[in-house]
């Protein structure tokens, strides 16, 4: 018994028809659903430019802080020198010389040089113990022999003098570095032995640069993108909102009444009337009806003037408001607004 009720109220439910579930209100909820949809996505790609432009600033701005240090200049067995454990260098662990080695610039203030010097020269060797004079002695020919290999080397090529203040540039792959800047003198010895040199020497370096600055232009790209999306999501919310306007073509058409030209009168003159003249028994009603037959209808509608006719069969017929209709050879019309050509020869399409 039950389950009689059930399929009867599922037959109930089944019959309902279509229309009362899909009708003409759903396409304007569903219109007005995309709208709000676009404009979500344009206000979210507006905000995506502005989060990425600012990712793109921090990096730079990441890329672009140095790391600063300094060190001592003082006397030592081999002669006065400072000498730094710069520490660990980080960086992209690309070898080589390439453009994503860390810069390192290392400022000198000299007060006053030793007097038998001929240059300034630092060094960067890559060594993981600054106290160990072999590997610092090997490091330091290995740089002079080749500065662009694993170690790093920078010279004034002269003589500085009292308050100057010079600059040596490095650009060295990642790892663990020791700073050694001295005076040198014409045999490549250490021109200081005594330490009577004064010195303040400072360093930055830029480890960050590379990394940060992959980061930073790949927010760019985004930021790029994200602006493309939201001018095509805008675009489109400015077709949805505004509508689309009637060109000048159209408006000319609907101006001049239907799509074609007036429909043709007859197709030839009218009938010939009797072969003789009327018969004596014709009454006067007759005579009167006659004439009323033969005068022409108020309603008959007449062809437009033939302007010209083209050998292919084209007919040109003046519209009578300044345009012109072009009838084609199979009797159709072509839809394009036509007026008089300049100078009143031939015909041309009628410009917006």
């Amino acid at each position: 018994m039950l389950e009689d009720e059930d399929s009867d109220i599922g037959d109930g439910i089944g019959s309902v028809p279509s229309e009362v579930l899909v009708d003409e209100d759903r396409d304007e909820m569903l219109v007005e659903m995309t709208l709000e949809a676009r404009l979500e996505s344009l206000e979210r790609a507006r905000w995506n430019v502005f989060m990425f432009l600012g990712v793109a600033i921090i990096m730079f701005a990441f890329a672009l802080f140095p790391m600063s240090f300094s060190t001592e200049y003082q006397a030592s067995f081999a002669g006065a020198q400072a000498t730094k454990d710069v520490g660990l260098v980080w960086g992209m662990p690309i070898p080589g010389n390439d453009v994503t080695d860390v810069p390192i610039r290392v400022t000198v203030d000299v007060e006053s040089p030793p007097p038998t010097h001929i240059e300034l020269v630092g060094y960067m060797v890559h060594a993981k113990d600054c106290t160990d004079s072999e590997a610092l002695s090997n490091g330091q020919e290995a740089a002079e022999a080749d500065p662009t290999g694993e170690h790093a080397f920078a010279t004034t090529g002269n003589m500085v003098v009292g308050g100057e203040s010079v600059d040596l540039r490095f650009r060295v792959d990642p790892g663990q570095y020791c700073l050694i800047v001295k005076f040198r003198d014409v045999d490549q010895n250490n021109a200081d032995q005594t330490g009577t040199a004064q010195v303040d020497i400072s360093g930055k370096m830029w480890p960050n640069q590379a990394i940060a600055g992959v980061f930073g232009l790949t927010a760019i790209v985004f930021a790029g993108l994200s602006f493309v999306g939201a001018q095509r999501h805008g675009h489109e919310v400015r077709e949805m909102q505004q509508p689309k306007e009637e060109s000048i073509e159209q408006s000319v058409l609907a101006a001049s009444g239907p799509s074609g030209p007036p429909a043709a009168g007859p197709s030839g003159p009218p009938q010939a009337g009797p072969s003789g003249p009327p018969g004596a028994a014709a009454t006067d009603s007759n005579v009167v009806d006659e004439a009323v037959s033969t005068e022409p209808s108020d309603e008959t509608t007449v062809e437009p003037a033939l302007l010209q006719q083209d050998e292919d069969g084209t007919a040109w017929l003046d519209a009578g408001n300044g345009y012109v209709h072009k009838r084609l050879p199979d009797g159709s019309f072509d839809q394009t607004v036509w007026v008089r050509g300049p100078g009143g020869e031939g015909f041309v399409p009628h410009e917006a």
